[in-house]
Order: C-alpha cells, then structure tokens, then sequence
C-alpha cells in the first residue's frame, strides 16, 4: 500500500489570491510618467459620401488653439504638442500624488493619408464640444455623375 499526500489545489489557489490582495492593496504600482512616452491616438470616425470626405477626432480636455492641422503631399496631420508648463497648471496648489490615474491630456501626432481626389484648398475644420470635425471635399472631377442617355441619330 503506498500513502499518497493529500493536496487541495482549491485552497492554493483561492489563498494566493487572497495574499495577492491584501498584499497589493496598499502598494502603489502607478507610474506617474506613462502619460507623457505613451502612443496615445484619439478616437476617430471617417465618413465618405458622394462630394466629401469627413473625419471625426474625439479630444476631449483639449481647446482649438492646441490643435495643428497640415496637409502635405496628401498626408493630413494632426498634432498637439503642449506646453510644458500646460502639465502643471492642472495641478493643484498643493502636490499631490496619483494613487491611480486613467486619463489626462497628452501629446499626440496623428496622419492620414488622403486621396487625391481631394481637393486641398477647400478644406474645412470646425473645433466643438471637444470634437474635431474636418470636411475634405472631392474635387468636381472626382465627384461621380449620374449616367447619360446619348441618343443615336
């Protein structure tokens, strides 16, 4: 007969995890700097109807001055580079540290390349809400026709 040692792998379990929470609770894991090295990109919706093209850029905590639009060589850019000193007017009089942080606002370069079927000179940005609404129009050559009947003489 051979004895076997009873082990309950529920128990191991169910305890580390309870150790890993109360270990954990007080530890502040956070890194204050991931905001500023971070990849962050806005939310962005595209449309297309039959004369236009219209883009949608979702900055929230961001005001119009801060945005820089530019087209070149059919790549439209977006970019928000903020001050320094931008960072630390949100902070309060006194120092405080975060225990968690989920949001704020960033920099950030975004490009989109465009047809060229659009027409450059004609492009149109409107800044509300937070919402970035851009309005690309295609050039008259571009734009389909409806088909026409030619009659044979």
């Amino acid at each position: 007969m051979n004895l076997v040692r009873f082990h309950n792998p529920h128990q191991t379990v169910n305890q580390g995890l309870v150790d890993q929470l109360f270990n954990n609770f007080l530890k502040n894991d956070y890194d204050e700097n991931y905001l500023k090295g971070c990849n962050c990109k806005p939310a962005t919706n595209v449309f297309e109807k039959d004369n236009e093209f219209k883009l949608e850029l979702l900055l929230p905590g961001f005001k119009k001055e801060d945005v820089q639009l530019n087209f070149h060589e059919n790549i439209l850019t977006v970019k928000v580079e903020l001050p320094e000193n931008k960072e630390e007017e949100n902070k309060n009089e006194e120092e405080f540290k975060y225990e968690r942080r989920e949001f704020g606002v960033y920099n950030f370069e975004r490009k989109f390349k465009v047809p060229k079927t659009v027409d450059a000179e004609k492009i149109e940005a409107h800044f509300e809400n937070g919402i970035l609404e851009l309005t690309l129009p295609k050039k008259e050559e571009a734009v389909e026709k409806a088909p026409i009947d030619i009659k044979i003489a």
